[in-house]
């Protein structure tokens, strides 16, 4: 069967309200394919690798990614990172030891002093997903904007990596941009948000239809 895979982070997941018809299951169902969804809570463009190498097939025929929110924000510029897929119990502790590292950094003020960076550097990031799309040839591929946070201080950098996006999309005549920064912006963003960060079933529904439209006007 005809599969749309889908790697993203929660808000390709789907929070409680949306889980297992979030904006993936819902545009599958309108397009008559399968979904795996591989949407991840905390995941980076790192985890979407392991994702698409654990689950792309041939079977794919269409695939979207949703990458940036995580990758986008700013740490402790020394703060190491542990993978949460593939997950294990060594990492879980590892984890759990770099989380309370990073709040006794935030409790000095280390990153004042010693400066901050991104939790996955805008090199990385593009250099990941170009190497997802480099192993997609007779797919169709859809690179979607992460949406703006009611913490308006994050919103800069979500900005840059959706900007990033663009210049992907433009070396691959298969790939596509569905934006959705400046609409759930300037419209109706809280309407469309459960909270600060995840997107509701509205949202959820919003971009499934935008994903619909813009598969069926594809043209190559």
């Amino acid at each position: 069967m005809k599969t749309l895979l889908s790697l993203g982070d929660c808000n390709t997941l789907g929070i409680h309200e949306n889980y297992k018809n979030a904006y993936p299951e819902k545009f599958a169902n309108m397009i008559n394919h399968k979904c795996i969804n591989c949407g991840f809570t905390m995941s980076t463009c790192k985890e979407g690798l392991n994702f698409f190498n654990d689950t792309f097939n041939d079977q794919t025929q269409v695939l979207t990614i949703q990458y940036g929110l995580v990758d986008s924000w700013n740490t402790f510029k020394y703060s190491p990172y542990i993978l949460y897929y593939p997950d294990n119990f060594l990492r879980k502790i590892l984890r759990k030891i770099i989380k309370k590292y990073k709040k006794i950094c935030r409790k000095w003020y280390l990153h004042k002093f010693f400066g901050e960076k991104n939790v996955i550097s805008k090199n990385e990031y593009y250099n990941n997903i170009s190497s997802i799309l480099m192993q997609c040839k007779n797919q169709r591929i859809i690179l979607i904007d992460t949406v703006p946070n009611l913490d308006t201080t994050r919103n800069n950098n979500i900005k840059i990596y959706n900007k990033i996006l663009d210049d992907i999309a433009l070396k691959y005549p298969n790939c596509r941009r569905l934006y959705l920064y400046d609409y759930f912006l300037n419209n109706t963003k809280k309407l469309y948000l459960a909270d600060g960060t995840h997107i509701n079933n509205l949202g959820h529904n919003y971009i499934a239809e935008q994903l619909k439209e813009l598969y069926e006007n594809w043209d190559y």
